[in-house]
């Protein structure tokens, strides 16, 4: 019988007070003593980055905009296994929650040097070095495939009205809590209606009209793959915080030309229907992939 994981997530919380001057936050923990980055175990239901989001909240009081995923620690609580993914997350105006002094009794702004010397664990320390690596100031741009739609061959209309199945409505209801920790603030979709109907409730919750481009159509995507690009690029180029929702066919062949093939090679799958590829970019750069799956039905 294998045994146990616990699944946890957190953030390196950090905000800039100058071009110079980047802090990171670090929390005491009364029962361990220790000092650390805030994260907390995944709830039942919950995926780690909401986990994430959640944690920061409650444990520092800073709303948050989440950037590249940086590592995944894992280590022993006894005979069981903890794994704690992290993110790095930019601290938004002032703290507004109010923290659990039984959680987490102090809260301190230091410098990354600093931090390096106060952080209690080796494993923290790692997710440091990983927090500089990937550096700051990206800007998230989600490229999702829509969610699971009514097979081709049970559809008798035009490919383009195809809509979501029961299994692809389920997970358009589930998204939000995967990218609500991006700020997301433009949702840009296929004009097919199951590219659509998965980015919607998004777009209702967080009162944002949807942009719709014929451009990231698959068929339109055949005849002139240029164009879709091109609206992708002009999306990065604004560097706003961007759902952009499609196809299979059209959203591989964007990240390849982003990115060139040969390091498109190492993603080494497609995406499902639901899933995600998050590119992290900073002055038009590529900083970072992640891979977000499609939400449990």
């Amino acid at each position: 019988m294998e045994s146990q994981v616990i699944q946890a997530a957190g953030a390196v919380l950090w905000r800039r007070l100058s071009d110079d001057l980047v802090q990171v936050a670090l929390i005491h923990r009364p029962r361990y003593d220790d000092w650390s980055f805030p994260k907390g175990k995944v709830e039942a239901g919950e995926s780690e980055i909401g986990c994430a989001f959640r944690e920061v909240l409650e444990e520092t009081g800073y709303e948050t905009v989440f950037g590249p995923e940086l590592c995944k620690i894992e280590y022993l609580v006894g005979e069981t296994t903890k794994t704690v993914r992290y993110w790095s997350a930019q601290a938004i105006g002032d703290a507004k929650g109010v923290m659990d002094p039984e959680e987490v009794d102090q809260l301190i702004w230091v410098t990354i040097s600093d931090a390096y010397k106060k952080l209690s664990r080796e494993g923290d320390k790692e997710v440091l070095k990983n927090f500089e690596k990937f550096g700051i100031d990206t800007v998230p741009l989600v490229l999702l495939r829509h969610g699971k739609a009514i097979a081709r061959e049970e559809w008798e209309g035009d490919d383009g009205d195809r809509p979501l199945a029961q299994l692809g409505q389920i997970q358009s209801m589930r998204m939000l809590s995967k990218y609500l920790p991006f700020g997301i603030t433009e949702i840009h979709t296929s004009d097919a209606v199951r590219c659509y109907e998965t980015v919607a409730p998004i777009a209702r919750s967080l009162s944002l009209d949807m942009i719709y481009w014929t451009e990231l159509s698959e068929y339109a995507y055949e005849k002139d793959k240029k164009a879709a690009i091109n609206v992708v690029n002009d999306i990065i180029e604004s560097e706003a915080h961007a759902i952009v929702c499609g196809h299979n066919p059209v959203i591989p062949g964007i990240v390849a030309k982003f990115i060139g093939k040969k390091n498109f090679k190492e993603l080494d799958h497609g995406l499902m229907p639901g899933e995600a590829w998050i590119l992290h970019h900073r002055d038009g750069e590529i900083i970072a992939i992640d891979w977000m799956p499609a939400p449990e039905a």
